[in-house]
């Protein structure tokens, strides 16, 4: 993951496109006063998405059926999940 600043992104935006598309990096646009967003491609997002919904799905479904754990055990599982 590459951090840019503003003006480097607004210059070079179809560049940094074109890479985050090609290559499946993200990259961080910042601006002077401490304000940062996140540029990823959408089959990233979409990725990342259906996963997040298929975990929420699959919780509910084992509260529903009882089978619960302690918060630290579940913090554990979700982190190690997004740890790579």
């Amino acid at each position: 993951m590459q951090a840019v600043n503003y003006s480097h992104a607004r210059n070079n935006l179809k560049a940094i496109i074109d890479n985050v598309c090609d290559n499946n990096e993200e990259v961080i646009i910042t601006t002077k006063n401490d304000k940062s967003v996140i540029i990823l491609s959408m089959d990233e997002y979409n990725r990342t998405h259906a996963e997040i919904k298929k975990s929420v799905k699959i919780s509910l479904e084992q509260i529903e059926q009882g089978e619960t754990m302690s918060i630290d055990e579940a913090f554990d599982r979700v982190l190690s999940k997004y740890e790579d």
